[in-house]
Protein backbone atom coordinates (compact mmCIF):
# COMPACT_ATOMS: atom_id res chain seq x y z
CA UNK A 1 0.00 0.00 0.00
CA UNK A 2 1.08 3.58 -0.66
CA UNK A 3 2.24 5.33 2.49
CA UNK A 4 0.38 8.66 2.48
CA UNK A 5 1.36 10.01 5.92
CA UNK A 6 4.53 9.17 7.81
CA UNK A 7 5.24 10.52 11.31
CA UNK A 8 8.53 9.70 12.99
CA UNK A 9 9.70 10.47 16.55
CA UNK A 10 7.35 13.45 16.90
CA UNK A 11 7.75 15.58 20.04
CA UNK A 12 5.38 18.50 20.72
CA UNK A 13 5.49 20.89 23.68
CA UNK A 14 3.27 23.71 24.91
CA UNK A 15 5.18 26.46 26.71
CA UNK A 16 3.25 28.33 29.40
CA UNK A 17 4.40 30.92 31.91
CA UNK A 18 4.74 28.25 34.59
CA UNK A 19 5.68 24.99 32.87
CA UNK A 20 6.47 23.07 29.71
CA UNK A 21 3.68 20.66 28.81
CA UNK A 22 5.01 17.63 26.93
CA UNK A 23 1.94 16.80 24.87
CA UNK A 24 3.41 14.36 22.31
CA UNK A 25 6.46 12.25 23.12
CA UNK A 26 8.19 10.24 20.40
CA UNK A 27 5.12 9.38 18.34
CA UNK A 28 5.47 7.11 15.29
CA UNK A 29 2.56 6.62 12.89
CA UNK A 30 1.87 5.52 9.31
CA UNK A 31 -1.34 6.05 7.36
CA UNK A 32 -1.88 4.44 3.98
CA UNK A 33 -3.82 5.61 0.93
CA UNK A 34 -7.57 5.00 1.29
CA UNK A 35 -7.23 3.68 4.86
CA UNK A 36 -9.20 4.69 7.95
CA UNK A 37 -7.07 4.71 11.09
CA UNK A 38 -8.71 5.19 14.48
CA UNK A 39 -6.75 7.16 17.07
CA UNK A 40 -8.10 6.30 20.54
CA UNK A 41 -7.21 7.61 23.99
CA UNK A 42 -8.31 9.62 26.99
CA UNK A 43 -8.76 13.38 26.99
CA UNK A 44 -5.29 14.93 27.16
CA UNK A 45 -3.52 11.99 25.47
CA UNK A 46 -2.31 14.23 22.63
CA UNK A 47 -4.67 13.14 19.84
CA UNK A 48 -5.79 16.61 18.70
CA UNK A 49 -2.24 17.95 19.04
CA UNK A 50 -1.07 15.20 16.69
CA UNK A 51 -3.69 16.19 14.09
CA UNK A 52 -2.82 19.89 14.40
CA UNK A 53 0.86 19.01 13.93
CA UNK A 54 0.06 17.25 10.64
CA UNK A 55 -1.57 20.52 9.46
CA UNK A 56 1.28 22.56 11.04
CA UNK A 57 -1.41 24.54 12.86
CA UNK A 58 -0.16 24.58 16.45
CA UNK A 59 -0.91 27.84 18.32
CA UNK A 60 1.67 30.54 17.67
CA UNK A 61 4.11 31.24 20.52
CA UNK A 62 2.54 28.42 22.55
CA UNK A 63 2.88 25.10 20.70
CA UNK A 64 6.26 23.90 19.41
CA UNK A 65 7.38 20.80 17.49
CA UNK A 66 10.76 20.24 19.10
CA UNK A 67 11.74 17.09 17.23
CA UNK A 68 10.52 14.70 14.58
CA UNK A 69 9.45 14.29 10.98
CA UNK A 70 6.06 14.56 9.27
CA UNK A 71 5.92 13.50 5.64
CA UNK A 72 2.67 13.93 3.66
CA UNK A 73 3.26 12.28 0.32
CA UNK A 74 6.34 14.09 -1.07
CA UNK A 75 5.92 17.12 1.21
CA UNK A 76 8.09 17.62 4.29
CA UNK A 77 5.44 19.37 6.40
CA UNK A 78 7.78 20.71 9.09
CA UNK A 79 10.10 22.38 6.55
CA UNK A 80 7.47 23.52 4.04
CA UNK A 81 7.18 27.18 3.05
CA UNK A 82 4.09 29.23 4.03
CA UNK A 83 2.83 29.05 0.42
CA UNK A 84 3.24 25.25 0.36
CA UNK A 85 1.33 24.95 3.65
CA UNK A 86 -1.51 27.16 2.35
CA UNK A 87 -1.75 24.97 -0.73
CA UNK A 88 -1.67 21.79 1.37
CA UNK A 89 -4.39 22.81 3.84
CA UNK A 90 -7.76 22.12 2.33
CA UNK A 91 -6.46 20.76 -0.98
CA UNK A 92 -4.24 17.88 0.23
CA UNK A 93 -5.39 17.49 3.82
CA UNK A 94 -8.51 18.81 5.57
CA UNK A 95 -9.66 18.73 9.18
CA UNK A 96 -13.12 18.28 10.67
CA UNK A 97 -13.14 19.88 14.11
CA UNK A 98 -15.08 18.66 17.12
CA UNK A 99 -17.69 21.37 17.43
CA UNK A 100 -19.56 22.46 14.27
CA UNK A 101 -21.06 25.37 16.24
CA UNK A 102 -17.66 27.10 16.40
CA UNK A 103 -16.37 25.91 13.01
CA UNK A 104 -18.82 27.95 10.92
CA UNK A 105 -19.00 31.73 10.46
CA UNK A 106 -22.47 32.88 11.61
CA UNK A 107 -22.40 35.94 9.32
CA UNK A 108 -21.93 34.02 6.03
CA UNK A 109 -24.29 31.61 4.26
CA UNK A 110 -23.14 28.00 4.07
CA UNK A 111 -22.85 28.35 0.29
CA UNK A 112 -20.47 31.28 0.68
CA UNK A 113 -18.35 29.33 3.17
CA UNK A 114 -18.00 26.29 0.91
CA UNK A 115 -17.35 28.53 -2.12
CA UNK A 116 -14.55 30.28 -0.22
CA UNK A 117 -12.66 26.98 0.05
CA UNK A 118 -12.98 26.47 -3.70
CA UNK A 119 -11.95 30.04 -4.51
CA UNK A 120 -8.76 29.62 -2.51
CA UNK A 121 -7.80 26.11 -3.64
CA UNK A 122 -9.72 24.73 -6.55
CA UNK A 123 -8.59 24.90 -10.15
CA UNK A 124 -10.52 24.08 -13.28
CA UNK A 125 -10.08 20.53 -14.51
CA UNK A 126 -9.71 20.22 -18.28
CA UNK A 127 -11.38 16.84 -18.28
CA UNK A 128 -14.54 18.01 -16.47
CA UNK A 129 -14.75 21.80 -16.55
CA UNK A 130 -18.53 21.75 -16.03
CA UNK A 131 -18.34 20.19 -12.58
CA UNK A 132 -14.88 21.33 -11.49
CA UNK A 133 -14.12 17.87 -10.01
CA UNK A 134 -10.56 16.91 -9.19
CA UNK A 135 -9.41 20.54 -8.92
CA UNK A 136 -5.82 21.54 -9.40
CA UNK A 137 -5.12 19.91 -12.77
CA UNK A 138 -4.87 22.79 -15.22
CA UNK A 139 -3.80 25.81 -13.21
CA UNK A 140 -6.78 27.98 -14.30
CA UNK A 141 -9.12 29.47 -11.72
CA UNK A 142 -12.70 28.23 -11.57
CA UNK A 143 -15.37 30.62 -12.82
CA UNK A 144 -18.20 31.77 -10.55
CA UNK A 145 -20.74 29.53 -12.31
CA UNK A 146 -18.45 26.51 -11.92
CA UNK A 147 -17.98 27.24 -8.22
CA UNK A 148 -21.77 27.49 -7.81
CA UNK A 149 -22.29 24.11 -9.48
CA UNK A 150 -19.52 22.56 -7.37
CA UNK A 151 -21.13 23.89 -4.16
CA UNK A 152 -24.42 22.24 -5.23
CA UNK A 153 -22.59 18.95 -5.91
CA UNK A 154 -20.85 18.97 -2.54
CA UNK A 155 -24.10 19.66 -0.66
CA UNK A 156 -25.84 16.80 -2.47
CA UNK A 157 -22.87 14.57 -1.66
CA UNK A 158 -23.38 15.10 2.08
CA UNK A 159 -27.16 14.78 1.87
CA UNK A 160 -28.19 18.45 2.06
CA UNK A 161 -30.55 20.14 -0.47
CA UNK A 162 -28.58 22.62 -2.64
CA UNK A 163 -31.52 25.03 -2.30
CA UNK A 164 -30.43 25.66 1.30
CA UNK A 165 -27.00 27.05 0.35
CA UNK A 166 -28.27 30.61 0.87
CA UNK A 167 -29.21 29.94 4.50
CA UNK A 168 -27.11 30.74 7.57
CA UNK A 169 -25.66 28.28 10.15
CA UNK A 170 -28.26 29.16 12.81
CA UNK A 171 -30.96 27.79 10.49
CA UNK A 172 -29.49 24.27 10.63
CA UNK A 173 -29.60 21.56 13.29
CA UNK A 174 -26.41 20.22 14.91
CA UNK A 175 -26.26 17.21 12.61
CA UNK A 176 -26.79 19.36 9.52
CA UNK A 177 -24.07 21.79 10.66
CA UNK A 178 -21.69 18.86 10.94
CA UNK A 179 -22.60 17.84 7.38
CA UNK A 180 -21.78 21.39 6.24
CA UNK A 181 -18.39 21.21 7.99
CA UNK A 182 -17.70 17.86 6.29
CA UNK A 183 -18.77 19.38 2.95
CA UNK A 184 -16.23 22.19 3.43
CA UNK A 185 -13.52 19.66 4.29
CA UNK A 186 -14.28 17.55 1.19
CA UNK A 187 -14.77 20.44 -1.25
CA UNK A 188 -11.35 19.99 -2.90
CA UNK A 189 -11.30 16.19 -2.54
CA UNK A 190 -8.25 16.03 -0.24
CA UNK A 191 -6.16 12.89 -0.02
CA UNK A 192 -6.29 12.93 3.79
CA UNK A 193 -9.13 13.81 6.16
CA UNK A 194 -8.42 14.47 9.85
CA UNK A 195 -11.68 13.94 11.77
CA UNK A 196 -11.42 15.12 15.38
CA UNK A 197 -14.33 13.44 17.18
CA UNK A 198 -16.76 14.50 14.43
CA UNK A 199 -19.82 12.95 16.09
CA UNK A 200 -19.28 13.88 19.75
CA UNK A 201 -21.93 16.64 19.80
CA UNK A 202 -24.55 14.58 17.93
CA UNK A 203 -27.27 12.26 19.18
CA UNK A 204 -26.94 8.53 18.44
CA UNK A 205 -29.24 8.48 15.39
CA UNK A 206 -27.55 11.42 13.69
CA UNK A 207 -24.14 10.03 14.70
CA UNK A 208 -24.86 6.82 12.80
CA UNK A 209 -25.99 8.78 9.72
CA UNK A 210 -22.86 10.98 9.71
CA UNK A 211 -20.52 7.99 10.14
CA UNK A 212 -22.24 6.10 7.32
CA UNK A 213 -21.96 9.18 5.12
CA UNK A 214 -18.24 9.56 5.90
CA UNK A 215 -17.67 5.88 5.14
CA UNK A 216 -19.48 6.19 1.80
CA UNK A 217 -17.62 9.36 0.85
CA UNK A 218 -14.29 7.72 1.69
CA UNK A 219 -15.10 4.87 -0.69
CA UNK A 220 -16.29 7.20 -3.46
CA UNK A 221 -13.40 9.66 -3.25
CA UNK A 222 -10.62 7.31 -2.06
CA UNK A 223 -9.76 9.64 0.81
CA UNK A 224 -7.68 8.34 3.72
CA UNK A 225 -8.97 9.28 7.18
CA UNK A 226 -7.48 9.68 10.64
CA UNK A 227 -10.47 9.34 12.97
CA UNK A 228 -9.93 10.68 16.50
CA UNK A 229 -12.49 9.31 18.94
CA UNK A 230 -13.18 8.01 22.44
CA UNK A 231 -15.80 5.58 21.18
CA UNK A 232 -14.53 2.04 20.58
CA UNK A 233 -17.88 1.14 19.01
CA UNK A 234 -17.33 3.80 16.34
CA UNK A 235 -13.83 2.42 15.77
CA UNK A 236 -15.12 -1.14 15.30
CA UNK A 237 -17.69 0.02 12.74
CA UNK A 238 -15.53 2.48 10.80
CA UNK A 239 -11.79 1.79 10.98
CA UNK A 240 -9.33 -0.54 9.26
CA UNK A 241 -6.62 -0.14 11.90
CA UNK A 242 -6.53 1.22 15.46
CA UNK A 243 -3.82 3.15 17.34
CA UNK A 244 -4.10 3.45 21.13
CA UNK A 245 -2.54 6.66 22.46
CA UNK A 246 -1.51 7.35 26.05
CA UNK A 247 0.46 10.30 27.46
CA UNK A 248 1.60 11.42 24.02
CA UNK A 249 2.73 7.99 22.76
CA UNK A 250 1.29 5.24 20.59
CA UNK A 251 1.37 2.28 22.99
CA UNK A 252 -0.48 -0.19 20.77
CA UNK A 253 -1.43 -0.36 17.10
CA UNK A 254 -2.88 -3.02 14.87
CA UNK A 255 -5.80 -4.07 12.73
CA UNK A 256 -9.30 -3.90 14.21
CA UNK A 257 -9.11 -7.69 14.62
CA UNK A 258 -5.75 -7.45 16.42
CA UNK A 259 -7.09 -4.96 18.95
CA UNK A 260 -10.63 -6.27 19.47
CA UNK A 261 -9.93 -9.99 19.71
CA UNK A 262 -8.60 -9.34 23.22
CA UNK A 263 -5.40 -11.39 22.99
CA UNK A 264 -2.06 -9.80 23.83
CA UNK A 265 -3.41 -6.29 24.38
CA UNK A 266 -1.55 -3.60 26.31
CA UNK A 267 -2.83 -3.38 29.93
CA UNK A 268 -4.22 0.08 29.16
CA UNK A 269 -6.20 -1.26 26.20
CA UNK A 270 -7.50 -4.06 28.43
CA UNK A 271 -8.62 -1.37 30.87
CA UNK A 272 -10.44 0.52 28.12
CA UNK A 273 -12.38 -2.57 27.12
CA UNK A 274 -13.06 -3.35 30.78
CA UNK A 275 -14.69 0.07 31.18
CA UNK A 276 -17.31 -0.69 28.51
CA UNK A 277 -20.66 -2.15 29.65
CA UNK A 278 -21.12 -5.77 28.53
CA UNK A 279 -24.75 -6.56 27.69
CA UNK A 280 -24.08 -10.30 27.99
CA UNK A 281 -23.07 -10.06 31.67
CA UNK A 282 -25.01 -9.04 34.76
CA UNK A 283 -22.77 -6.71 36.77
CA UNK A 284 -23.67 -3.94 39.19
CA UNK A 285 -20.75 -1.63 38.40
CA UNK A 286 -18.34 -0.78 35.58
CA UNK A 287 -14.60 -1.39 36.02
CA UNK A 288 -12.80 1.91 35.43
CA UNK A 289 -9.04 2.24 35.20
CA UNK A 290 -7.71 3.35 38.58
CA UNK A 291 -5.91 6.66 38.89
CA UNK A 292 -5.37 9.45 36.38
CA UNK A 293 -3.18 9.99 33.35
CA UNK A 294 0.24 11.39 34.37
CA UNK A 295 0.81 15.14 34.54
CA UNK A 296 2.33 16.06 31.14
CA UNK A 297 4.63 18.53 32.87
CA UNK A 298 6.10 15.73 35.03
CA UNK A 299 5.99 12.46 33.10
CA UNK A 300 7.24 9.33 34.92
CA UNK A 301 10.69 7.96 34.16
CA UNK A 302 9.58 4.54 32.91
CA UNK A 303 6.36 3.40 31.25
CA UNK A 304 3.83 6.25 31.48
CA UNK A 305 1.06 3.76 32.38
CA UNK A 306 3.05 2.08 35.17
CA UNK A 307 1.49 4.14 38.06
CA UNK A 308 -1.99 2.85 37.07
CA UNK A 309 -1.06 -0.66 35.93
CA UNK A 310 -1.85 -3.65 38.14
CA UNK A 311 0.80 -5.72 36.31
CA UNK A 312 3.66 -3.22 36.64
CA UNK A 313 7.08 -4.52 37.77
CA UNK A 314 10.19 -2.62 38.85
CA UNK A 315 11.49 -2.38 35.28
CA UNK A 316 8.22 -0.75 34.22
CA UNK A 317 8.79 2.13 36.67
CA UNK A 318 12.44 2.67 35.75
CA UNK A 319 12.78 1.92 32.03
CA UNK A 320 10.70 2.80 29.01
CA UNK A 321 9.41 -0.27 27.12
CA UNK A 322 10.44 -0.93 23.53
CA UNK A 323 8.01 -1.64 20.70
CA UNK A 324 7.23 -5.36 20.37
CA UNK A 325 5.84 -6.45 17.00
CA UNK A 326 3.63 -9.53 16.46
CA UNK A 327 2.86 -9.54 12.73
CA UNK A 328 0.66 -6.46 12.18
CA UNK A 329 0.19 -5.92 15.93
CA UNK A 330 2.57 -3.65 17.90
CA UNK A 331 2.51 -3.36 21.69
CA UNK A 332 4.82 -1.14 23.73
CA UNK A 333 5.04 -3.09 27.01
CA UNK A 334 7.72 -4.94 29.03
CA UNK A 335 5.33 -7.91 29.50
CA UNK A 336 5.37 -8.70 25.77
CA UNK A 337 8.81 -9.88 24.70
Amino acid sequence: MENLLKIRDLHVEYHTEDDVVRAVNGLNLDLYKGETLGLVGETGAGKTTTALSVMNLLPDRLGFITKGEIQLGDLDVLHASPSQLREMRGAEVSMIFQDPMTSLNPTLTIGEQIAEVLEIHAKEDKGDSASGRNPGKSGKSMRADQIGRRVDEILELVGLPPARKNEYPHQFSGGMKQRVVIAMALACEPRLLLADEPTTALDVTIQAQVLEMMRRLKEELGTAMLLITHDLGVVAETCDRVAIMYAGEIIEIGSVEDIFKGEGNHPYTEGLFGSIPDMTKSERRLHPIDGLMPDPTQLPEGCPFAPRCGKAADQCRSRKPAEVLHGTHMVKCHLWK
